[in-house]
């Protein structure tokens, strides 16, 4: 989940002025790291830390409650100084344990060590509290409360191997109503990451992503979903076949496919292209056009990350010739993790990709795909009597207690 350096970086730099000066739109941003803390804005020097949060053991004070809209009024200067019209905001659904048989090495990221990582069921009330907190401490000022309306909060902090995963999410919208935009990002396989979690490992066409994703559907809240195709290479040379992707072509089906009512099938936005570190399949973007030719509705591909420079610039004319077929199918990205100052370096790496495409087609993909995602939820939401804004459930909302779980009872 961090992002890499790509070789095409001086070209990412010298793009046309007209693909600098166009607003973006950022489909995945944490604004916490795997200890669940991160940057924010203490220029005023009321921490004992550098201005971005950071003391000197390299580690995020731990901000308070009453103080965490910090993170929102650092993040949304970024946003204002560089263009950036919407930002899909979610915390991080996994917390880096420091094991007893590491005591050496605090870690920092989920790579850091061998240490386990565990489930981060508060990830989310964090997330919340910066938005409340902001509302509290900008309350009567317009301008500055106008200013939310480019972040849009999504629910993580879900075990996506419990099914009741589902009725944690119902209770987050419940604890913070008109806060909540979507879904996600949510965990399936994830090379090393899945491998270090504790439990159960995850998998896309697990009861627990079907119920999840039938609820979005029928309460239209967009959800992002991580899940690699192929176990991990040892190298380039070693081509895996797409193992998982059937898991997540069956979430597919179950959800969008073989769900009758159109209005209650849920916008999926898939992270990476379901491509991470290591995952080396053959004819890719051709797998990925079949798909988009059955799902072009309801899918929607997140470019960020490993798959823009090992799949994408390494084949960039039939990359665009894929996005010219499905132009309102594609996101851009910068999945920075904790850190709302990374954003601008993570965003300009799309330059020479926008700059390839036709002007009306490099407007959705930098923001308008983003935007008419995140505003057509917000429309269905309103028609269904789910609030304006962010969801809210009326109180006698509720879920039959086999809810999606009808096909595994025929067992």
């Amino acid at each position: 989940m961090r992002p890499i350096v790509l070789l095409l970086a001086g070209i990412f730099l010298n793009a046309g002025q007209s693909v600098q000066a166009q607003p973006y739109g950022d489909c995945h941003f944490h604004l916490l790291d795997f200890l669940q803390n991160g940057e924010f804005d203490n220029r005023d020097g009321a921490f004992p830390c550098n201005e971005s949060g950071l003391m000197k053991d390299g580690r995020y004070f731990q901000l308070p409650y009453g103080e965490r809209h910090r993170r929102l009024t650092g993040l949304i200067d970024v946003t204002e100084k560089h263009n950036i019209a919407d930002v899909v905001v979610c915390g991080m659904p996994f917390v880096k344990k420091w094991a007893e048989d590491d005591f050496f090495l605090r870690p920092k990221y989920y790579l850091d060590s061998s240490s386990r990582v565990k489930a981060a069921r508060d990830t989310d009330l964090q997330v919340a509290a910066a938005f409340m907190d902001y509302k509290r401490q900008f309350a009567g000022d317009k301008t500055q409360l106008d200013k939310l309306t480019r972040l849009h909060p999504f629910v993580c902090g879900l075990d996506t191997t419990d099914l009741g995963a589902v009725d944690l999410a119902i209770k987050r919208i419940r604890e913070y109503p008109g806060v909540w935009e979507g879904l996600g990002e949510l965990m399936s396989r994830h090379d090393d990451l899945t491998n270090l979690t504790t439990g159960e490992r995850p998998r896309a066409n697990h009861p627990s992503f079907i119920r999840l994703l039938k609820f979005a559907g029928r309460v239209s809240l967009p959800v992002s979903i991580h899940h690699n195709v192929a176990p991990i290479s040892r190298n380039e040379s070693e081509f895996k076949q797409p193992l998982y992707l059937d898991e997540f072509l069956a979430l597919l089906k179950n959800t969008v496919h073989d769900e009758a009512n159109a209005a209650n099938r849920p916008k999926v936005i898939w992270c990476h292209a379901g491509i991470s570190r290591r995952i080396v399949v053959k004819n890719y973007r051709q797998t990925l056009e079949r798909i988009l030719d059955d799902y072009h509705e309801n899918l929607y591909l997140d470019l960020s990350w490993v798959v823009l420079g090992t799949y994408v610039y390494k084949n960039l004319d039939e990359w665009v010739a894929l996005i010219q077929k499905y132009p309102d199918n594609f996101l851009i990205g910068s999945d920075s993790v904790g850190k709302y100052s990374g954003i601008p370096m993570e965003l300009k790496k799309y330059q020479a990709l926008l700059s390839a495409l036709p002007a009306e087609t490099r407007s959705k993909v930098a923001y308008k795909n983003l935007a008419s995602i995140l505003n057509k939820s917000e429309s269905e939401r309103n028609r269904k009597g789910f609030g304006k804004g962010g969801i809210t459930l009326p109180h006698e909302f509720s879920l039959p207690e086999n809810f999606g779980l009808e096909r595994l009872g025929k067992r």
